[in-house]
């Protein structure tokens, strides 16, 4: 495979533009699947659902600027940056506001579910829009007029543009564009998922010990189960971005070496591949919504295997009147 330089890309490095581009892909078609569904189904549209289309929203943004990272690292040209840092300062908003909203579900789904306060979600809305959107575009905008976006040519492995590792306080800018706000998330998320699981633990445990209704144990059973799910893919995925970065920063040497390129392609996968992993959690684990797209693909399927049968038989008398003319016009 050629880059832009007109050399061959390593192998490493079209694995990882490989999985990369893959995963971004299925990342946009997932994210805009869940936009789609939740607009669809009106009767659905749940505050909580909405926070997840507008988490996917963000996912979108995400994977389209890793691809545009991997175009830009094919193609571009490293002496002209520009659309290297607006494709940093994309992924740095979309990313940002990506954490945002996953820590923003977990704090309604603990005042929903465990404080009860089933209006606390719809009451703070607009004020989830002002954080989730406009804190990220302010740092975005910081980062981009304070001319610290760019590329790490010192790395030897390939990578998608971000900060500069050659501006004054580098360290910081990278925490402050993103890892900061990633490392706060994890916490977060566990903190607050963990909580909201061991209180549906606790529910369903006395509703066995009192003799509670079947119905009630099996929802608590099913909620506990996806709770589980919502912590673990976010950290599973987005922790090889993190180790990476860590290594970058205190294990330079080895970060660049072949000996640590095993994590390149893994962070390819992870830190685009969120909207997609949300697309089957909330397209396939949740059964309100399957039981809603299994019939409408089957009606759909069926609409369509009708439409070309009777394309086909329109197809046949078209074909027998032709022959039919044909012959009369012989005799």
């Amino acid at each position: 495979m050629n880059n832009r330089a007109g050399r061959y890309l390593d192998t490493n490095e079209a694995m990882y533009i490989s999985l990369t581009s893959l995963s971004s892909v299925l990342s946009i078609g997932g994210g805009v699947s869940i936009i789609l569904v939740y607009r669809k189904f009106v009767d659905l549209q749940t505050p909580l659902r909405k926070l997840f289309a507008l988490l996917s929203l963000a996912d979108v943004l995400t994977a389209t600027g890793n691809i545009l990272g991997v175009m830009w690292y094919m193609y571009g040209d490293r002496d002209y940056l520009i659309l290297c840092k607006l494709q940093s300062a994309l992924t740095v908003f979309s990313s940002i506001s990506s954490f945002l909203w996953t820590v923003i579900i977990g704090v309604c789904l603990l005042f929903t579910i465990v404080i009860f306060n089933p209006s606390f979600a719809p009451t703070y809305m607009k004020v989830f829009h002002i954080i989730s959107w406009s804190l990220p575009a302010v740092i975005a905008v910081l980062a981009l007029s304070m001319d610290v976006l760019g590329y790490d040519e010192s790395l030897h492995q390939a990578s998608w543009c971000w900060i500069d590792p050659r501006v004054e306080n580098a360290l910081f800018w990278q925490f402050f564009t993103g890892k900061f706000w990633e490392i706060v998330a994890y916490i977060a998320t566990l903190i607050l998922y963990t909580k909201v699981k061991v209180y549906l633990w606790k529910r369903s445990r006395t509703n066995l010990a009192t003799k509670g209704h079947a119905s009630s144990s099996s929802a608590l059973h099913e909620a506990n189960r996806k709770l589980t799910f919502v912590p673990l893919v976010f950290i599973v995925l987005r922790i090889w971005g993190t180790l990476r970065f860590l290594l970058g920063s205190f294990a330079h040497e080895y970060a660049s070496s072949p000996a640590g390129s095993w994590i390149v392609p893994l962070q390819g996968i992870g830190d685009s591949a969120q909207g997609f992993a949300n697309f089957i959690l909330y397209c396939f684990f949740t059964e309100k919504i399957r039981n809603r797209l299994l019939p409408s693909c089957l009606v759909k399927k069926r609409r369509n295997a009708h439409t070309i049968e009777v394309k086909t038989k329109e197809v046949k008398r078209a074909a027998v009147n032709v022959l039919l003319n044909e012959n009369s016009s012989d005799v």
